[in-house]
């Protein structure tokens, strides 16, 4: 499978379409090929705010299934840190 096909399938694209190939391909190099990167960016994008709301109508936001998601290739904050008192 190449990035583009596995960035596609993190980000569901074929059953929630959102971006065109070349978004993705610049979401790839943005990310420098990383498609955990990428996908975490593409999901973040994708849950931004999609509610809407007409005259008897209302739909629900998709934003937590996408931050779900997204947390699957949030890489890891944690990390050493160098002690100052010890030389």
């Amino acid at each position: 499978m190449t990035p583009l096909e596995q960035l596609k399938e993190n980000l569901r694209e074929a059953a929630y379409p959102f971006f065109t190939d070349a978004q993705l391909t610049a979401l790839l190099a943005d990310a420098e090929e990383d498609v955990d990167a990428a996908s975490y960016r593409g999901l973040l994008i994708k849950a931004e705010a999609d509610e809407v709301n007409f005259p008897g109508l209302t739909m629900g936001s998709s934003r937590p299934y996408w931050l779900s998601l997204a947390r699957l290739y949030r890489t890891s904050q944690t990390g050493s840190m160098e002690r100052r008192d010890v030389r």
